[in-house]
């Protein structure tokens, strides 16, 4: 019998793509959504954890929940409503899922659920963190700790459990990458602050495959950093931009003061940032398809020069 993922953001950027990755491999996908869509591609299931709303019949022969929901991170600033609406849309809509599961009679195996590098904190050091190490202690750690302790409830239900540390999802469209690229195409791109924070990334076909490997493999448990391991600067993923768009650069680094002006506190997340180890889930013995920057840049970028 074919398998059956439920995915809770499956209109993302991420979600969308993989949604059609896991359908060519033989998955019946469905997803959760706040909005009835009459054109999805994929039979959609009404849900809004806000009123507590869902359409039980979701979770009929489902064998895996794919939980991508969450409010964007960067999109607004952080005023107080918005950084509680990230919160809530990441743990309230956790939480109404496991009471609803709770009491339901069902077949779900497992549930596998974004988190985020942030999960270490927005900081800059030489460190390289890994899936052991104690969250931090600013507003996106704080956010992917509570997110992360909401989906560790569903081992009460005898579910397996696995948590994807994600860093930038590098994609051709709707990612943070084709803003960035953007400004590269018209000579206008440069570093960032001091251009020595670390950038963790990965290629959206590598986590495709890793939550397809998250899906088949019940050894997998836990969290898990989701990143290439080939972290670079940003300085040094500036000039690799520039580089795969036959561009060059020369604008001085844009400094994070005026960073801060422009985007408020949210500006932390491009002025700040250290290297994750890909050691956990190489050992499973994942291979990635795009190691390297440069090859993972030419393929996204390379048609655009």
């Amino acid at each position: 019998m074919r398998l059956k993922v439920l995915i809770t953001g499956g209109t993302g950027a991420v979600g969308s793509q993989l949604c059609d990755f896991l359908t060519k491999q033989d998955i019946e996908v469905s997803i959760l959504s706040r909005r009835k869509r009459d054109n999805s591609k994929y039979k959609t299931y009404l849900w809004d954890h806000e009123a507590f709303l869902i359409d039980n019949n979701a979770f009929t022969d489902c064998d895996y929940i794919i939980h991508l929901a969450g409010a964007g991170i960067a999109d607004k600033r952080w005023t107080e409503s918005r950084k509680k609406e990230i919160l809530d849309s990441r743990v309230k809509s956790t939480n109404f899922l496991y009471k609803v599961l709770s009491k339901l009679d069902h077949n779900v195996k497992g549930i596998i659920s974004a988190s985020a590098v942030g999960y270490y904190g927005q900081t800059t050091t030489s460190k390289i963190f890994k899936e052991d190490d104690q969250p931090g202690n600013d507003f996106v750690a704080h956010v992917c700790k509570a997110w992360e302790e909401s989906v560790n409830q569903f081992k009460n239900l005898g579910l397996r459990t696995v948590n994807l540390r994600i860093g930038i999802v590098l994609m051709k469209e709707g990612g943070a990458l084709e803003k960035m690229a953007q400004l590269f195409y018209w000579n206008l791109g440069s570093a960032l602050g001091n251009g020595k924070q670390i950038i963790p990334w990965i290629h959206i076909m590598d986590l495709n495959q890793i939550i397809l490997q998250a899906i088949e493999t019940p050894e997998m448990e836990g969290a898990y950093n989701c990143c290439a391991p080939d972290p670079a600067s940003n300085a040094e993923f500036s000039n690799e931009i520039a580089s795969a768009l036959g561009k060059s650069i020369w604008l001085p680094k844009v400094p994070a003061v005026a960073l801060r002006l422009i985007l408020g506190r949210r500006a932390v997340l491009l002025t700040e940032g250290s290297s994750v180890s890909a050691e956990k889930i190489l050992q499973t013995n994942y291979k990635f398809k795009y190691q390297n920057l440069r090859s993972a840049l030419m393929n996204l970028l390379g048609s655009k020069a």
